[in-house]
């Protein structure tokens, strides 16, 4: 038995997360597989990034993760297979594994070998055709490098860093703006000192101190607090951040200090 975790962006409108599924299953009839989002916004691999860094960390260090947010399907790019300490991954090379690719990797793998895939093979589906059946077989025991060729060098975009400035100030951005409009930043607690006072500068809008829990301030009210993905974020509570600021990812955020300036 081996546990299979799913992340994707197939919605649940139609049947590719089930397919997938059935794929799975027809290999290893004894595997647990694992909805944890199908949800991710189309093509959007930063988002899909994001989330799987929020997730595997919670799952045993031999979880076979699959993330199929593909809009390079049919083309050159390669399939990738990685495995680290905290697990072993499935993906396009199209950067979706960058937070992964932070921590060491025992091994990158292009997927290459056919016997491990469905036949014939789709160009438009290997969510099925490729990933699908290269997980099961891997949560069956077949080694990682079995499946293709070592390579060096996968795909990854650059995650901005929170930066400390002289006066003391912390400029970071947006990472991630979750399904609650939540506005999901880089920076991190570490970069803060504990007890000391702070503002938080967003969209030209002010948020005075961080609280605790969304429950803290009024209906409608802005916040900043540290939430459940470790960063800080800023909120509406029973509102949507995003949309009343009228702001995204990569927006600029500004934490001030004590009783500093902006």
């Amino acid at each position: 038995m081996g546990v299979i975790a799913l992340l994707s962006d197939f919605g649940t409108t139609d049947g590719y997360a089930g397919i997938m599924h059935g794929v799975i299953l027809r290999i290893n009839p004894t595997a647990v597989v694992v909805d944890v989002c199908h949800d991710i916004p189309p093509q959007d691999v930063h988002a899909a990034a994001f989330v799987l860094s929020t997730v595997y960390p919670y799952f045993a260090e031999d979880t076979v993760h699959v993330v199929v947010v593909d809009p390079g399907v049919g083309s050159e790019r390669r399939a990738l297979g990685v495995r680290t300490l905290r697990g072993t991954f499935v993906a396009p090379d199209n950067g979706v594994l960058s937070y992964v690719l932070r921590e060491p990797a025992l091994e990158v793998v292009q997927l290459t070998d056919a016997r491990y895939w469905l036949s014939p093979l789709g160009s438009t589906f290997h969510g099925r055709d490729v990933f699908a059946p290269v997980a099961a077989h891997l949560s069956q025991g077949v080694p990682l490098s079995e499946m293709g060729d070592i390579i060096q060098d996968p795909i990854h975009f650059p995650i901005a860093e929170a930066l400390v400035r002289d006066d003391g100030s912390i400029s970071g951005q947006v990472l991630h703006v979750d399904r609650f409009g939540n506005l999901i930043t880089n920076i991190q607690p570490e970069l803060l000192v504990v007890g000391q006072s702070l503002r938080v500068h967003i969209a030209g809008r002010e948020v005075d101190g961080l609280a605790t829990a969304y429950a803290q301030v009024a209906d409608g009210q802005l916040l900043a607090l540290y939430g459940s993905s470790g960063y800080l974020e800023v909120a509406v509570r029973n509102g949507n951040a995003a949309a009343i600021l009228k702001v995204g990812r990569g927006a600029g955020v500004v934490v001030i200090p004590g009783t500093q300036g902006v």
